[in-house]
């Protein structure tokens, strides 16, 4: 996980200027594979809401920017979709996932561009500029595997447990969410890390890209 993101953009201003735009890069990706896959497979409702776009100002949720500033993760402005409209029932659980799976493309194709410069010894964009690309991405993905409203976790359990809405919909989930981040200690580290490293290894084709 990203630490001090908003002490290191203090100290190193170039860094954070970097750091910013990989955050509106990945967020801008996330939501707008969403609002694409929505589309394609039968809802009109995120291209009607200009959300099939990689635009980022209409993705960047303030909350989830700034927790990223802060935590070094957060989420963007959620896509509104009607589900009814899908042609098929896993249809929902494809738009749930397209967010973090773009993510973890995005850092494949960056680990591609590192192992690239890597071999050939070239230096055209600095190794370490693309791996913070790619750790963004993968923070971003990972941090919405959490199940709690709204981030993409919770819509996956809902697929398999349609029920699970009614218990921490609504308020209830931002209410779950913010008592994880204040939670003493490392807990949300905890969790979220070992998505990342899992993550990680898929973004490297499971390790065959060093």
């Amino acid at each position: 996980m990203i630490s001090s993101p908003l002490s290191n953009i203090i100290s190193n201003p170039l860094a954070g200027i970097v750091f910013i735009l990989a955050i509106v890069l990945a967020i801008s990706v996330h939501e707008c594979a969403h609002a694409w896959t929505a589309w394609k497979l039968g809802d009109q409702t995120p291209l009607l809401d200009g959300r099939v776009t990689l635009n980022p100002a209409s993705h960047i949720d303030p909350i989830g920017a700034l927790l990223f500033l802060f935590l070094g993760f957060g989420y963007g402005r959620p896509v509104v979709y009607n589900p009814m409209r899908l042609h098929r029932k896993i249809d929902e659980l494809l738009v749930a996932l397209a967010g973090p799976a773009s993510n973890i493309l995005l850092a494949l194709i960056f680990n591609i561009f590192i192992a690239i410069e890597i071999h050939t010894g070239t230096n055209f964009i600095d190794t370490s500029i693309l791996g913070l690309v790619v750790l963004v991405n993968l923070s971003l993905a990972a941090f919405n595997m959490i199940p709690i409203p709204p981030l993409d976790g919770s819509s996956i359990v809902a697929y398999f447990w349609p029920e699970y809405r009614s218990i921490v919909g609504g308020q209830l989930g931002i209410v779950f969410l913010l008592l994880i981040l204040i939670l003493p200690g490392n807990f949300l580290g905890s969790i979220i890390n070992p998505i990342i490293n899992t993550f990680s290894w898929i973004s490297t084709l499971f390790g065959l890209i060093h």
